[in-house]
């Protein structure tokens, strides 16, 4: 599988080689034992779901990633420091198609690798990242939450917004322009969540409205992804690029 068909999350923690890894591993498993590592596989065995990792040593540039894709959940100096103490990584990445029930499972093993350790959860499949209790509080309302873990629905480029991460549901993104941030962060995550959620079959020329009365929006497929060239970022799946068509007052 390349890039593009994985979920990829980054942890870092305070293991000092591969070996006490798989150590903190075991031991948060007891007594069920249900999360095990052999070789570079981590598996949990009551969904027989499996996930290939990397470890790696400290990567001095860990605090500076966590503090830019930490923007958005707004996270404190205080846990910046917690992350510049740490002594290896380890990217956790899944191993089947990207759903949501993928997703989910790999959510849950990082979990476990938070209880092993780990001290915060960056998701490089959409450029954000969590201390290890935000994600702990997410993880209590999974079903709920999984679609704020996974995503970011508010990256900017000039007049354009546009979300990062639906390609971790095996989704299309999608992207608005000149409608400003107020109107477009809930226009972007509504439609997302009625991709993710509702699993409807979208066609170009289809609309989208929020509510009732509200503006509506068409559909077509965005040839020109913002990210296209960066292959952690860029979605496989597509774009859909909402314009709209009325009513025109925008508040």
């Amino acid at each position: 599988m390349s890039l593009e068909d994985k979920i990829i999350l980054c942890i870092p923690g305070p293991w000092e080689d591969q070996r006490a890894f798989v150590r903190a591993v075991a031991e948060a498993s007891r007594p069920d034992g249900d999360y095990l590592v052999t070789g570079v596989i981590m598996t949990h065995g009551p969904n027989k779901k499996a996930f290939d990792f990397e470890f790696c040593d400290r990567d001095e540039r860990m605090a500076e990633a966590f503090a830019s894709a930490g923007i958005a959940t707004r996270i404190r100096d205080d846990f910046l420091d917690e992350i510049e103490a740490h002594k290896s990584v380890v990217y956790l990445k899944s191993t089947e198609l990207q759903s949501l029930e993928t997703a989910e499972a790999i959510a849950k093993a990082a979990s476990h690798l938070i209880k092993a350790g780990g001290i915060g959860v960056k998701v490089e499949t959409a450029g954000k990242a969590f201390t290890a209790s935000q994600w702990f509080e997410e993880m209590e309302t999974v079903s709920v939450s999984l679609y704020w873990l996974m995503v970011l629905d508010s990256v900017t480029d000039d007049t354009t917004i546009y979300s990062c991460g639906m390609r971790n549901f095996g989704l299309s993104d999608s992207i608005v322009s000149d409608e400003g941030l107020q109107l477009s962060v809930p226009l972007l995550r509504d439609f997302n969540k009625y991709q993710l959620y509702q699993q409807p079959v979208l066609s170009a020329g289809q609309t989208f409205r929020r509510e009732e009365g509200g503006p509506t929006y068409r559909l077509s497929i965005e040839e020109n992804q913002p990210d296209r060239h960066m292959d952690i970022y860029s979605n496989p799946f597509g774009m859909w690029r909402l314009s709209r068509v009325g009513p025109e007052n925008r508040t």
